[in-house]
């Protein structure tokens, strides 16, 4: 499993407004920030390093994405560049699973189940 290194943050800011907002107990946030802590040992990190900027300028001015979706969809795009191996963008954002296979990557919408192949080069 490989992410940006925004998603740390962006995965505490989702658990926190849902534990503000009641969705998650005060346990359930818990346990979850500690599930998270333990899954992000594991994660290959992508960092912000000129490449990724670089190439989220590119992703960005094509899609007219977000920053941080830009970010995202980028640092896959680099990491596909060093892998022979599909790199899979699992998302549940349909604008994100579009961008990322108009520039040639496999997707997965974890929601639906449904995915596509990354096309022969």
């Amino acid at each position: 499993m490989a992410t940006a290194t925004i998603a740390y943050a962006e995965t505490y800011a989702g658990l926190t407004r849902r534990h503000r907002e009641g969705d998650l107990s005060t346990v359930a946030y818990a346990r979850a920030c500690q599930q998270f802590e333990r899954d992000w040992a594991g994660y290959l990190k992508i960092e912000l390093h000129e490449d990724v900027l670089a190439a989220a300028r590119l992703v960005i001015e094509r899609h007219a994405l977000r920053g941080f979706d830009g970010i995202h969809v980028a640092s896959a795009v680099v990491l596909q560049r060093g892998w022979d191996d599909s790199v899979l963008v699992v998302a549940a954002d349909q604008r994100l699973l579009r961008v990322a296979a108009a520039e040639r990557l496999a997707t997965l919408d974890i929601e639906t189940g449904l995915g596509t192949p990354r096309p022969p080069r």
